[in-house]
């Protein structure tokens, strides 16, 4: 990945001129510069991961300078569509409100060079981030694939753990209704393995972590490769099935697809009565789609990239499993 020059030390030459800045921040535009309205502490994450949490640094005064006087100078779209549902699609800027940004070069490129600069992240989730970054830019964005709006938000019980039924017929993609509608109410509590064993822990649960073989808090709770996920997801109580497709619904509890990012993360699927496979990736909304927009009928054969290995398939019967950790206090 091109290691750009760094704007923060031009910035920080023009420090005493950025100051006069804050006022001209309110001429931004009202949705994208919202947080540099706002009188607080900016936070970045970068929208990436599945199986673990994300990317995520706070900016010092400085860079807040620096990222709204960018931000102030952007004429045009600073968010273009995307069809992308797993993978980098974008950083979350957060103050007391938050703002995603995907597809602006000035925008996207100092925020990725700011998180080399505080993060130690993998080589294969930097040049996944750039080069996504790069094909938004040239591409315009994927207009095909418009932003669903907002889902409402449940009003289901979900302060503690919920968990779906065995019958595999009642399993289907219906977000505000799957375990009380907890996916939705505690998105960014619950990831793909809480979503894949039908189970909302609001733990952001890791294989092997409600099993013990790791501490109550490890993200990841074991190395990410698929005889490690997998072996990790048997000890709670999931069953090998293979490498072969399911071609019909179990007795009981329903199917679910591993793929791992080499060197980055894992990411499950879960199989509905429909034969259709929908997935939640990490804190981000469930989805019935790979990267391409399509329905998922075949997880071996859909783009879920970086995602590339599949490692097959096992099943999930919500009554059998420990997915969540035995401490009460985990930290989310």
């Amino acid at each position: 990945v091109p290691r750009h020059p760094n704007p923060l030390i031009f910035f920080s030459l023009l420090h005493p001129f950025l100051l006069v800045m804050r006022v001209s921040l309110a001429l931004l535009p009202a949705v994208a510069g919202r947080v540099c309205h706002e009188d607080s502490d900016l936070t970045v994450e970068a929208l990436v991961m599945s199986g673990t949490e994300n990317p995520k640094f706070a900016l010092s005064s400085v860079e807040r300078l620096a990222f709204c006087a960018v931000l102030e100078s952007v004429n045009g779209i600073t968010k273009l569509p995307t069809c992308r549902t797993v993978g980098f699609t974008g950083f979350k800027v957060c103050g007391k409100t938050c703002s995603i940004f995907r597809g602006d070069y000035s925008v996207d490129h100092m925020l990725y060079q700011m998180m080399r600069e505080h993060l130690e992240l993998p080589q294969t989730v930097l040049t996944h981030v750039y080069e996504e970054m790069q094909r938004l830019e040239s591409t315009g964005g994927d207009f095909k694939c418009p932003e669903d709006p907002p889902e409402p938000i449940p009003d289901g019980s979900c302060d503690a753990e919920v968990a779906g039924s065995d019958d595999p017929t009642t399993v289907h993609y219906d977000p505000q209704n799957d375990d009380q509608g907890c996916f939705v109410s505690r998105q960014g509590d619950n990831n793909c393995y809480d979503y894949g064993t039908d189970i909302a822990t609001n733990t952001f649960a890791q294989p092997g972590r409600g099993s013990g073989q790791c501490a109550p808090t490890a993200r990841p709770c074991v190395p990410n490769t698929c005889e490690d996920v997998k072996a990790a997801a048997v000890a709670d109580g999931l069953e090998w099935v293979g490498t072969d497709l399911p071609s019909t619904l179990p007795a009981a509890g329903h199917y679910v697809s591993l793929h791992i990012w080499p060197e980055s993360n894992f990411h499950w699927l879960r199989m509905d009565a429909d034969m259709y496979w929908s997935h939640k990736p990490g804190g981000t909304a469930v989805r019935n789609t790979d990267n391409n927009g399509d329905k998922i009928q075949d997880p071996s054969k859909a783009d879920v990239s970086p995602w590339s290995t599949h490692c097959g398939y096992l099943l999930a019967t919500p009554s059998k499993l420990t997915i969540k950790a035995a401490q009460e206090d985990v930290v989310v």
